[in-house]
């Protein structure tokens, strides 16, 4: 039979003294403590340059700053500016005052989108300009247009459209060549004239001219042909 001593477990003791020698022996150099983080701090300065970067005068010197998202003005030289400094970061939150007359310029780094959840207005005293190096879209509802005068320049225009009305005093159209494709074309006027320096053709798989009073061809050459049939019909027919 097997003692009770045998099957108890062999517990060894850990003497930590020798642990303690080891690290007394090692030359280690002090704790070196953490240096404070500086709060951030608000301070006013002067843009200098915008050439590669903003620098802007502060009260310790000139300093690299950026531009906050927050900042959609963009700054110019001599423009007064509000910055945030945090740690070696200097960044423009604002711009305070600029140069008397200057133009204010709004400028965002990639996509800028303005939305409201009511109405948006834009207006202007003098002029509104509108420039895209690639394209304009305008994408509503319903499109209204007022102007007392309006020019475009276009070079290429396409139009597609379900249904056109206009209403106008008077159109003028000068064009170097204009095509029509309809199927079907109505026009409607107390009177129409129409002036051909060169040719006019009509072609037309039945053509019936009607007048309420009188129908006249004039020419100094004047052919009638027909393929099949050649008719005149009228209470009196007078030829010469």
């Amino acid at each position: 039979m097997q003692s009770t001593a045998a099957r108890e477990p062999l517990t060894v003791a850990h003497d930590d003294s020798a642990q303690d020698d080891l690290l007394a022996a090692v030359d280690l150099p002090p704790p070196v403590e953490a240096a404070p983080r500086r709060a951030p701090s608000l301070e006013t300065g002067v843009v200098r340059g915008t050439a590669s970067g903003l620098l802007v005068e502060l009260g310790g010197g000139p300093v690299i700053a950026r531009r906050a998202k927050s900042c959609l003005v963009a700054p110019d030289a001599g423009d007064r500016v509000l910055c945030a400094k945090d740690g070696d970061q200097v960044f423009v939150l604002a711009v305070l005052e600029g140069e008397a007359g200057a133009t204010t310029r709004v400028v965002a780094e990639g996509d800028l989108k303005v939305q409201a959840t009511g109405r948006l207005g834009l207006g202007a005293g003098d002029q509104i300009e509108i420039a895209a190096a690639r394209e304009v879209g305008l994408f509503a509802g319903k499109l209204q247009v007022r102007a007392q005068a309006a020019a475009a320049a276009i070079e290429e225009l396409g139009l597609v459209g379900g249904s056109l009305e206009a209403h106008l005093q008077k159109a003028v159209v000068v064009a170097e060549r204009m095509e029509a494709r309809a199927g079907r074309l109505v026009q409607r006027a107390k009177q129409a004239f129409r002036f051909v320096e060169a040719l006019e053709q009509v072609r037309a798989g039945v053509f019936d001219l009607r007048a309420e009073g009188l129908a006249a061809v004039r020419g100094e050459n004047t052919i009638v042909a027909a393929r099949t049939l050649a008719k005149l019909d009228g209470e009196q027919v007078k030829i010469g």
